[in-house]
């Protein structure tokens, strides 16, 4: 029965003349939540986001949260989802000020649930800030970590971390719906459980091989 967005430190955005600052001054951009999949694209420089660039299902799953909305799994998608680049050394700021305003945004949208991706290792921590502040507003969250010893230091709430993904693949490979899939239903598994915060779920998934061009 829940809406959820998608709050990713992946650098996504939509088509932008004023890209994210690469040397991590932290700011974001706002996903309608009506945009098309292959008009969103990845500013980073500190992952290897080429399997983001084919697919941004990788990083962003936007349209197999369709896909299960479409299927009733989930009560829908929301209006508003954000993107923000998580290489940032501005952390008072990012504490202070940027990760209470996104929570705000996500919280004045239609959304009753929030899932979260990350790219760089410094993203997994500064996703898990956002995720708190998510949280502490009463929106319910889980994290896709690829990093888990960074994440868990910053103690996410909910988190899965699917083992042996390579960074910019936290849902998978490229243009394979079953194994993003797979990963965004363990999630949401997730999600629903009921226990102790801070744990994260080790899953494996035979299906995933990683590419040996990204490092």
């Amino acid at each position: 029965e829940e809406t959820f967005a998608l709050v990713t430190t992946a650098g996504v955005h939509p088509p932008d003349p004023d890209p994210y600052d690469l040397a991590g001054s932290p700011s974001w951009r706002l996903i309608p939540g009506d945009v098309a999949s292959d008009q969103l694209m990845v500013t980073h420089e500190h992952y290897d986001h080429r399997h983001a660039d084919q697919d941004i299902n990788c990083v962003f799953p936007i349209d197999r949260l369709r896909e299960l909305a479409d299927e009733g799994v989930i009560g829908g998608v929301g209006d508003k989802h954000l993107g923000f680049m998580g290489f940032s050394q501005l952390i008072r700021d990012l504490y202070e000020r940027a990760a209470p305003e996104m929570a705000k945004i996500i919280e004045r949208s239609r959304a009753d649930a929030v899932l979260l991706t990350a790219g760089c290792p410094l993203c997994h921590r500064t996703v898990v800030a956002i995720q708190r502040e998510l949280e502490m507003l009463g929106l319910p969250t889980v994290l896709i970590t690829l990093v888990p010893k960074a994440s868990a230091e910053m103690g996410p709430p909910r988190a899965i971390h699917p083992v042996g993904f390579t960074l910019g693949d936290a849902l998978g490979l490229p243009h394979r719906p079953d194994i993003q899939r797979a990963v965004l239903l363990d999630a949401l598994r997730r999600w629903e459980a009921r226990e102790e915060p801070g744990h994260i779920w080790e899953l494996e998934y035979p299906a995933y091989t990683p590419d040996p061009a990204i490092t």
